[in-house]
């Protein structure tokens, strides 16, 4: 772990040179990590590309980078305000209130740290890409090594420029590095941008690494490049690109939709579809055909999380141990805040029989642990009160973990995240054919991904971007950065 941290900071001391005077510049190097000397060997460039794959994972940690340090649950921020889920009445994240009543500014915490998040990566990104200039770097593969080098690039800086053009739509596009101060950027369209990131991406895909089984666990390959290009091509009204895009990831042979039972929990009490969300079940070894790409995050792993990484869990899980009768407990989530609470809709848009609503995949009932309470073992009546407390709640257990032989109120929720898996990529297919004006295409597309948790199917007059984004949120709720 402090080896990439190393590797992070190093990046982020190399993002504060650019834009300083050629003078400042000019020092001698040599007696430590800098662009200069690292960026010469395929060793070097795969040191910087660890550093992206860092960079991009400090989204994840909180209260101590510099990006993300004044909020308890930045990724929350992207879902609260919309018809997902609510923050509790008191107690709640200051951070999170601004974007639920609509009262944002320039300095609202995460308005901030995303834009600064995502130039940072982009920044790293660009210089990695300048310094593939160099002729005389020393490859042990001079015909991959430098493709692949580049793809990676390309790919996180698309894949940062993705953050900018959702969440504040025309933004400066720079794709190169600096030496002096600026102070003339200028916003450039959004759709422009979006055509940079699709020329980003189409890199990607061609060059990126094509068997997932041959890179390490979080690592990238052409099917994550490909998923992201399907959506880039549905923001630039490009349906028939968009549908290529995503069908080259459902019809590449590695990948298909969980049904069976799989992982660490397997000969459990469970079902398929909450085994994706239990730890150690997000990479391939672990028997999960369905991810693209995961963000390594593990619980005492190098490379992975620390105490205060992904606080997810303190957002999304009920503030119980502050409830009559409740303890601290694994089995209950760990120690939650319940800062955020899906709303009734979407709990009640399931069907009886549909695997995403069973009981190990929304908890809705809530027993007394405590055996010295009176109340142990019996249901909790869940008020009104109780809910806005943010005390119990029904809600999702995608987010549920606890450490309780190592720490009772252990903070994090260190679970390896993923960020891509196919049945998103289905339901991108599914847009693209509504954007093409094909609901039958669309409601067939979308049956698949239902077909797997066991609903059923939706007829082509049924389906419209709404029904769609209904069932975005059935099949991925809490992946609102996704």
């Amino acid at each position: 772990m402090k080896a990439i941290k190393n590797i992070t900071y190093l990046l982020l001391s190399t993002t504060l040179f650019v834009g300083c005077s050629k003078d400042f510049l000019d020092e001698d190097t040599s007696g430590f990590q800098a662009p200069n000397n690292t960026y010469t060997t395929t060793n070097g460039f795969e040191t910087g590309l660890t550093g992206l794959y860092a960079f991009a994972r400090l989204e994840f940690h909180t209260w101590n980078n510099d990006f993300f340090s004044q909020g308890a649950t930045p990724q929350e921020a992207l879902q609260v305000g919309t018809d997902i889920v609510a923050i509790k009445q008191t107690g709640t994240d200051a951070t999170l209130a601004p974007f639920s009543n609509y009262t944002l500014n320039p300095t609202s915490s995460y308005v901030r740290n995303y834009w600064k998040f995502a130039y940072g990566l982009i920044g790293n990104s660009n210089l990695i890409l300048s310094a593939l200039d160099n002729p005389n770097i020393q490859w042990k593969d001079a015909d991959q090594d430098p493709k692949r080098v580049r793809a990676t690039a390309e790919f996180f800086r698309a894949y940062a420029y993705r953050y900018l053009v959702s969440l504040y739509g025309d933004v400066p596009w720079v794709d190169k590095v600096s030496e002096l101060p600026r102070t003339d950027f200028t916003r450039a369209p959004k759709q422009e941008v979006i055509q940079n990131m699709i020329a980003d991406l189409k890199y990607a895909a061609e060059n990126l690494p094509e068997n997932p089984g041959s890179v390490e666990d979080g690592k990238l390959t052409k099917w994550a490049a490909y998923h992201y290009l399907a959506e880039a091509y549905l923001w630039a009204n490009k349906p028939d690109s968009a549908i290529i895009a995503a069908q080259a990831v459902i019809n590449a042979p590695y990948f298909s939709l969980n049904n069976q039972r799989f992982g660490i929990e397997k000969d459990l009490s469970g079902d398929y579809f909450h085994d994706m969300f239990i730890e150690k079940n997000q990479n391939r070894k672990s028997g999960n055909q369905e991810t693209i790409w995961a963000i390594q995050l593990e619980y005492n792993s190098q490379g992975g999380g620390d105490l205060y990484t992904d606080w997810g869990k303190r957002a999304w899980v009920p503030f119980y141990a502050q409830q009559t009768g409740f303890l601290l407990a694994d089995s209950l989530g760990g120690r939650g805040l319940g800062h955020i609470r899906p709303y009734e809709w979407w709990l009640n848009s399931y069907e009886v029989q549909d695997v995403r609503n069973s009981e190990y995949n929304i908890k809705r009932d809530w027993y007394h642990n405590d055996p010295k309470s009176p109340l142990y073992g019996t249901k909790l009546n869940i008020t009104e009160q109780i809910k806005e407390s943010g005390n119990v709640f029904a809600t999702t257990t995608k987010f549920f973990y606890g450490k309780t032989a190592d720490n009772p109120a252990f903070e994090g929720n260190m679970k390896d995240r993923v960020k891509i898996r196919l049945a998103e990529t289905y339901l991108l297919l599914a847009e693209a054919y509504l954007q093409k004006n094909d609901p039958a295409s669309a409601a067939s597309t979308i049956n698949v991904v239902r077909a797997r948790a066991k609903a059923t199917p939706v007829l082509a007059s049924q389906v419209n971007i709404d029904y769609l984004l209904d069932e975005r949120a059935r099949e991925t709720v809490g992946r609102g950065n996704a």
